[in-house]
């Protein structure tokens, strides 16, 4: 969790953030959070109202961040208001299309823009532990095979899930050979379950995160947020942003 010094150090000036699906499950909490640690909310959408560009004359009413917590088909909308006002993006949609992606990435170039696969900083600590278990697994006598489950409430549209995807990725990209099987389900309690297996001829090795409500997910929006505000133009995943600070930060100290 970061502390007050390290919020100010993210960012010159006031953090005030607009938030995208504010009425839903995720988008509420994310205005909790805020509520929380004392951030302002400028600036709200939801599905049934998308209020009117704040006035550039009155820049207390325009949000520094746009956090998207709304499904992918609205991100170019997002991205054609955090142009018109020059804010910062955080999209949490885990459907991003190809269309999705090149606002995205066009954006980019104007502000910075973070694609937040997963919120979680504890499914940040499970792609480390992927990642390492994979460079270790190249020394190992018997590479294993790779698999992931993944499950989700019945109201998940995706599957598989982009972050049971991306676990995948982190494997691959090591090179002990491609993940053998995603699979997925739908059902049980909120929030989800993702589980990294790696099966050896007679022992298995599972790396499991088992999130039950979204308190993480809105904590990792806001602590995203922080981390891009007044930050130069680019695009960047959540993992990656986690990577830079959580790690090296401890090394510039």
């Amino acid at each position: 969790m970061l502390t007050p010094n390290q919020w100010e150090r993210a960012g010159s000036g006031p953090l005030r953030l607009g938030v995208v699906g504010a009425a839903g499950r995720l988008g509420s909490r994310i205005v909790d959070e805020c509520d929380r640690r004392g951030i302002e909310v400028v600036w709200t959408a939801t599905r049934e109202s998308w209020r009117p560009l704040p006035g550039r004359h009155d820049e207390k009413t325009v949000p520094t961040v746009v956090v998207d917590a709304s499904r992918g088909a609205v991100l170019p909308r997002t991205a054609d208001h955090c142009r018109a006002t020059g804010a910062a993006l955080v999209a949490c949609a885990s459907d991003l299309g190809s269309v999705e992606r090149q606002a995205a990435a066009e954006l980019a170039t104007e502000v910075p823009v973070v694609l937040a696969t997963n919120l979680s900083v504890v499914n940040w600590l499970q792609h480390r532990l992927v990642r390492t278990a994979a460079a270790l697994s190249l020394r190992l006598p018997e590479i294993p095979d790779a698999s992931v489950l993944e499950r989700h409430t019945a109201t998940k549209r995706d599957r598989p899930s982009a972050t049971a995807r991306s676990l995948a990725a982190a494997w691959d990209a090591a090179g002990p050979g491609a993940t053998r099987e995603i699979a997925s389900y739908r059902a049980g309690l909120p929030v989800s379950e993702h589980r990294f297996a790696l099966g050896f001829a007679h022992e298995t090795l599972t790396i499991s995160h088992d999130v039950r409500d979204l308190g993480s997910a809105a904590l990792g929006a806001v602590t995203a947020a922080a981390r891009i505000h007044r930050a130069a133009p680019r695009l960047v995943t959540s993992t990656e942003l986690f990577d830079e600070f959580l790690l090296r930060d401890d090394e510039a100290n």
